[in-house]
């Protein structure tokens, strides 16, 4: 009896096909998480584990001082801000009328594709406004996830200086530094490692 290649060829690929997507997951699962590389005083570490959670929680806490720090900045309240904000049409639709945003100046979708239904509103608020979404802010705002409100930035105004911005830029350098010093100085989950463009 001769053997057909023709009927084996079907199967084979299938099995190629399925052998090839188990390895790609087992590879996928097996790969370590990314963690963050930091230098303190010249010298690198890796935050693993419980301090790479720690680095990710201090950096939605300086998020959150970043946005407090510029509505302090702006003394007017009746000040009319350029906000930008983003993510999927449900959750900013809801987002829009939680905080009774009425001031959208563009809605942007970031893809052609259907059904990647996110946008990228901008929209005008006064400072009363946007100081009730800022205060509202919270750490699962930014972790795990970035939320609609999470992602509210603020736009170039002229409310606040080019000094005004390099203060809070230097504020929240200090903050981070003085953060993941104390992440690194608790010794859990670091370890040395090779300094590399960090």
């Amino acid at each position: 009896m001769a053997l057909s290649f023709h009927k084996l060829a079907i199967p084979g690929i299938l099995i190629l096909l399925v052998g090839g997507t188990i390895a790609f997951l087992l590879a996928f699962t097996y790969y370590p998480e990314k963690h963050v590389n930091v230098d303190i005083d010249g010298r690198c570490y890796e935050l693993l584990d419980e301090a790479n959670e720690k680095h990710k929680i201090l950096r939605a806490e300086n998020e959150i001082n970043m946005k407090k720090m510029q509505l302090h900045m702006i003394e007017y309240g009746d000040a009319s801000l350029p906000i930008i904000f983003s993510g999927f049409k449900e959750h900013v639709d809801e987002f829009i009328k939680q905080y009774n945003i009425s001031n959208i100046i563009s809605t942007q979708k970031v893809s052609d594709n259907p059904t990647f239904d996110k946008f990228i509103i901008k929209a005008i608020l006064s400072k009363h406004e946007l100081e009730k979404i800022v205060n509202d802010l919270t750490l699962s705002d930014f972790y795990p996830t970035l939320s609609v409100k999470g992602s509210v930035g603020l736009g170039p105004n002229q409310y606040i200086s080019s000094e005004e911005r390099q203060v809070i830029s230097a504020e929240s350098k200090e903050f981070m530094e003085n953060g993941i010093k104390d992440i690194v100085e608790s010794n859990v989950g670091i370890k040395e490692a090779e300094c590399r463009n960090i």
